[in-house]
């Protein structure tokens, strides 16, 4: 039977993002923090077939593969925090976007090790496992060539994908199933070879960007104006499943979690149980998938939604 390798990342003290700006540029309060991962990985670990793994990957692998993905001016400014206090770095905004995710030592020190757990993650892909699971944060899927943005300062499932391709799994694609639209991770994925990207999304219309994403070559966006009903959600992502089966070698799945009801950063109403329904259609597609930990900030629900995946992603897949 198939297993999940769950691989966990270092953490630092004091990483949690203590604010973020909101669209109107007010102070809410940070929801990215330690207990994020504690909440997952108690979910994930739920089955008897969840298995923690060791991380792995150089420091060396990890700056070439980020040099890959983001431009080295950024790169080394983020390397130059060493500052305790959280600040903004206006610099490095979204374009046409205004920042609005505070930067500070220790969270720039997380942000590596995210990337080197994303990148352990495809390398046990590459090595031959079935499902592989990068329990990692800060999320990356905001995180563009050059600016950063909603928790997000270095691309995870971009560097998962590179690391696949480097390893000879490809071409590759990302699947993003987080209530946002992955800003970052399209521009990132426009310059690569071998890598597609496909993202089922709340309205970027009211939600990031705030305006409507045109498709490119090897893209297909799915943008719902409210709460899909789940028979239409999974139907969408089914049909990304059948579009890409026969054209990549594996998957990279940006997992959001806030798409459940209740959850501070989004505004849907999914249960906790939806993700079993997912993790079933991603196993049956027949993929190697390697996870990447994107949103999900509803603490008490956490657990519930990453065992209910794993449940569906393990009791759905064939022997």
């Amino acid at each position: 039977m198939s297993e999940l390798l769950l691989m966990k990342q270092c953490s630092s003290e004091n990483d949690g993002s203590p604010w973020i700006l909101d669209r109107h540029g007010r102070r809410m309060q940070g929801r990215d923090d330690g207990r994020r991962t504690a909440e997952l990985l108690g979910g994930l670990a739920r089955h008897e077939r969840a298995r923690s793994c060791p991380v792995e990957v150089s420091t060396a692998q990890v700056e070439r593969i980020l040099a890959l993905l983001h431009e080295p001016e950024y790169i080394g400014a983020l390397r130059e925090v060493d500052s305790d206090v959280p600040n903004l770095l206006l610099r490095w905004a979204p374009p046409g976007l205004p920042a609005d995710s505070p930067v500070w030592a220790n969270v720039v020190k997380t942000a590596f090790e995210g990337v080197r757990t994303a990148i352990a993650a495809a390398e046990q892909i590459v090595g031959g496992a079935r499902f592989a699971y990068a329990v990692c944060r800060p999320p990356g899927h905001h995180a563009g060539p050059d600016w950063m943005g909603g928790y997000c300062y270095l691309n995870t499932a971009a560097a998962a994908a590179q690391a696949l391709c480097d390893g000879g799994v490809k071409p590759v694609a990302i699947v993003d199933l987080d209530f946002h639209f992955p800003t970052g991770t399209a521009a990132v994925v426009a310059r690569m070879r071998d890598v597609q990207l496909h993202s089922l999304h709340a309205s970027t219309l009211e939600n990031v960007p705030w305006r409507k994403i045109a498709e490119r070559a090897h893209e297909r966006f799915v943008d719902f104006e409210q709460t899909p009903e789940p028979e239409a959600y999974l139907a969408a992502l089914e049909q990304s499943l059948r579009e890409l089966r026969g054209s990549v070698s594996a998957l990279v799945l940006s997992l959001g979690y806030d798409t459940v009801a209740g959850d501070p950063h989004g505004s849907w109403s999914f249960s906790p149980e939806i993700f079993a329904q997912i993790g079933h259609a991603l196993a049956s597609c027949g993929l190697p998938i390697c996870v990447v930990q994107e949103g999900g900030y509803a603490l008490e629900l956490l657990a519930d939604c990453s065992h209910a995946f794993a449940r569906g992603l393990l009791d759905g897949s064939p022997a």
